[in-house]
């Protein structure tokens, strides 16, 4: 095997860049026992931990409640609330609970509880993003006090890695709580490093340091999170000292902060693709028309017309351009350094007199309008990004009207708003990160069939079905040897790519900025914890 999958992982590369010194508010000094206060560009939309694990719940969730198993800032797998973990034969897993852990209310953690979590996860009423994804498949049974079984249908090598995406909750308090009862505080008590203490949803989010946490103790004694959705105010609110940290430093004041007395930034290349997804289902989508407003077949079912949207757009362009060199261009599912990434799948150059010749091959020699939706405050200059898109596509014939919104409402609708509860929009911008380290999760949840029951194409609102490649997947995800595996997955790609499943754009390098005396290194899966800050050696 040429790297294996911790070889992968440490290919990510992090970056930690050093300032100097400007004055901090007073009410935000830094002390190890003081207030540790972060400005997050995308605000969580539940205090529920299994609402949702996009990036901004997972990072809130994760001061609260723990995992069994954690994967830290390159996705290497740590001991969470198991202290270890065994591979008892192909289709069997033992976990071993830790002694001592406890819930905020002194509650201990029992493997009853592991089990409540893992069940209710997959059935949240409600839920943005179903765990099933990640724990379908799967039974757990309780073998002793401290010991969890894991019993899979085939054989799966990164069941530790699925299980660390869900949070552990208790079963006492869980069994009648709702999602509100998480948001009041009432329901949020976790065993994890932060206690709950107030949310003001659009406001603020406040915690304090859980001092009998069986783990590592965080540095600060409270941490305030601040939803501050544009990028100037946060870059304002951390020059001022209003704030002591920032996540997703725009491509624009990357520069000027590095400059700039007091200030440090760390950087962390991103295990998420940001990518344009079409509507491969329905006969007729609701946001595509001819140019003059009339009804026409869904063209999206055409791989000449995704393939020609593909080679429309200059990724280059928009990775140096909009994106100021904060991003990559993106040719594939996952990043380089991910496991299996295939190296053998080219960036390809834009050209539009090939693309629009391609649309008109495939019946399209006019072109048609078309809505591109996405959100406008989750991703770095997702707005830009989407318009820059639209004048590329332009060049080709294409009409497009770009509807930007807040991320909170575009994940609803692009889960869920359409007639019967479908996703929505016909082409959208959207991202996804390998959660699990590896391509398995972007190749199980966005190109496998959407599979409710089992939890296959969880994020596959595009509804792209591809039985044999289907096949792959789950032959992949079922093959215990790295090597074989790698092969599989690397297969399984090359043929989403060519089939223009997606049109990859970029992969995104986060920048997170700090006032002087706190030390930190990027994070290659983007979330914003508090307890990966530490007050600097004086």
């Amino acid at each position: 095997m040429d790297l294996d999958r911790r070889t992968f992982l440490g290919g990510l590369g992090l970056l930690f860049i050093p300032g100097t010194f400007i004055p901090a508010s007073p009410s935000y000094a830094l002390s190890p026992d003081g207030t540790l206060t972060i400005g997050m560009s995308s605000e969580s939309s539940s205090m529920d931990p299994h609402w949702h694990i996009r990036t901004a719940n997972s990072s809130v969730s994760q001061h609260l409640f723990d995992r069994i198993v954690h994967l830290d800032m390159t996705q290497s797998e740590v001991p969470g609330l198991a202290e270890s973990w065994r591979n008892v034969d192909d289709l069997t897993w033992e976990f071993t609970l830790r002694e001592g852990a406890t819930f905020h209310n002194g509650d201990p953690v029992t493997v009853e509880d592991l089990i409540f979590s893992y069940e209710r996860a997959q059935n949240v009423p409600g839920a943005i993003f179903n765990l099933r994804a990640y724990l379908g498949g799967k039974s757990f049974e309780k073998v002793d006090d401290r010991t969890l079984r894991v019993i899979t249908e085939h054989p799966n090598p990164i069941v530790p890695r699925e299980l660390s995406t869900t949070a552990i909750i208790s079963k006492k308090i869980g069994e009648t709580a709702l999602p509100e009862d998480y948001n009041s505080g009432a329901a949020a008590i976790g065993s994890g490093p932060f206690k709950f203490v107030n949310y003001v949803p659009g406001e603020v989010i406040e915690l304090e340091r859980n001092d009998d946490y069986w783990g590592e103790k965080p540095d600060w004694a409270r941490v305030v999170l601040r939803p501050i959705p544009t990028g100037g105010s946060r870059v304002a609110a951390l020059q001022s000292g209003g704030v002591n940290v920032i996540d997703t430093v725009p491509p624009s004041d990357v520069d000027h902060l590095e400059e700039a007395e007091g200030i440090s930034l760390g950087r962390g290349t991103a295990n998420r693709m940001i990518f344009l997804f079409f509507d491969h289902d329905r006969d007729v989508s609701p946001y595509v028309t001819a140019k003059d407003g009339s009804e026409i077949p869904n063209p999206f079912k055409n791989q000449m017309v995704r393939d020609a949207f593909d080679l429309a757009i200059d990724k280059k362009a928009i990775a140096a351009r909009i994106l100021s060199g904060n991003g990559a261009p993106a040719e594939q599912l996952v990043p380089a350094g991910i496991f299996g990434h295939n190296p053998d799948i080219p960036l390809r150059d834009a050209d539009t007199a090939k693309a629009k010749d391609m649309l008109a091959e495939a019946g399209y020699p006019d072109g048609f309008k078309v809505t591109l939706h996405g959100p406008n405050d989750r991703f770095i200059r997702d707005a830009s990004v989407m318009q820059a898109a639209a004048q590329m596509l332009a060049r080709i014939g294409i009409e497009i009207e770009v509807d930007a919104m807040p991320a909170n409402i575009f994940y609803k609708r692009a889960s869920t708003g359409g007639e019967g509860g479908v996703p929505e929009f016909s082409f959208f911008l959207v991202g996804y990160g390998a959660a699990t380290g590896e391509v398995s999760a972007a190749l199980r949840n966005l190109i496998h069939t959407y599979d409710k029951s089992t939890g296959f194409g969880s994020n596959n609102r595009g509804r792209y079905s591809n039985p044999a490649l289907d096949a792959k997947i789950e032959e992949g995800m079922a093959t215990v040897d790295d090597d074989a595996r790698l092969a599989i997955f690397r297969e399984c790609c090359a043929e989403a790519m060519a089939d223009i499943a997606v049109v990859p754009l970029y992969y995104p390098i986060s920048v997170w900025g700090m006032t002087d005396g706190i030390d930190f290194d990027g994070r290659s899966d983007e979330r914003t914890l508090a307890m990966d800050f530490h007050a600097a050696a004086s």
